[in-house]
């Protein structure tokens, strides 16, 4: 007989949290997603026609504020050939993380990057939300057949002067992260490391709101007194 102290969830506030896995075209996302969900790697595999979807319940213990939290991914992983662009942006819409992709050895798909989260904070509906840069494909790392590879320090800086336009404002931090669905580096990383970030930008938006709430009552109490 199953132990149910083995069994039970852990209890704990529940979140639906949609995300997009976004950047060009043959980067790794697709890789990463099925590495992910226990799909395993393939070297070869169906081009993703306009948007994949998949889903995954984690545990996730919060320490700033010492709760538990039953976190469902619904995960989107948009396709990031061109021709898909208009479809695309209708993905964003409820989004509240996004997985950013560039391929280390492409400079172009870090290039693009700039785009991408654009739109991805121009169409979720809800402006700058969390996301974090992934540097894909860091197997390849210093192998001399892709002399162009886009170095760490980039991907670092880029996320560090991003965390400046959002941190005191939206209550989040942009992380860089290095992953290869192959070689099984930084999988599970990813996925923690967005869920840190939008439950601190959820409780960054809460707190927010109850400082707007105690700030109307204090200003209707004085009304009330001075008259």
């Amino acid at each position: 007989m199953a132990d149910r102290s083995t069994s039970r969830k852990i209890l704990g506030e529940k979140l639906r949290a949609k995300i997009v896995l976004i950047g060009d075209g043959g980067v790794g996302k697709t890789a990463l997603r099925r590495a992910w969900l226990g799909e395993g790697f393939k070297t070869e595999y169906l081009m993703t026609i306009g948007a994949d979807f998949a889903s995954k319940e984690i545990n996730f213990y919060f320490s700033p504020t010492k709760k538990n939290y039953i976190i469902k991914f619904q995960i989107w992983d948009l396709a990031g050939q061109p021709r898909f662009k208009a479809v695309r942006d209708l993905y964003y819409r409820g989004a509240v993380g996004a997985l950013c992709f560039f391929d280390i050895t492409n400079q172009e798909s870090y290039m693009n990057l700039v785009e991408w989260i654009k739109n991805y904070w121009d169409f979720n509906g809800r402006g700058k939300l969390p996301l974090i840069i992934v540097g894909a494909k860091c197997d390849l790392r210093g192998n001399p057949a892709f002399p162009n590879q886009v170095a760490s320090k980039h991907g670092q800086q880029y996320a560090a002067e991003l965390t400046k336009l959002v941190r005191e404002k939206n209550g989040f931090e942009i992380h860089y992260i290095e992953t290869s669905a192959k070689d099984q580096i930084n999988v599970d990383e990813d996925f923690l490391i967005l869920a840190k970030e939008i439950i601190s930008s959820v409780d960054h938006q809460e707190k927010e709101r109850n400082d707007r709430k105690t700030s109307q009552k204090k200003m209707i109490s004085e009304q009330i007194k001075s008259q």
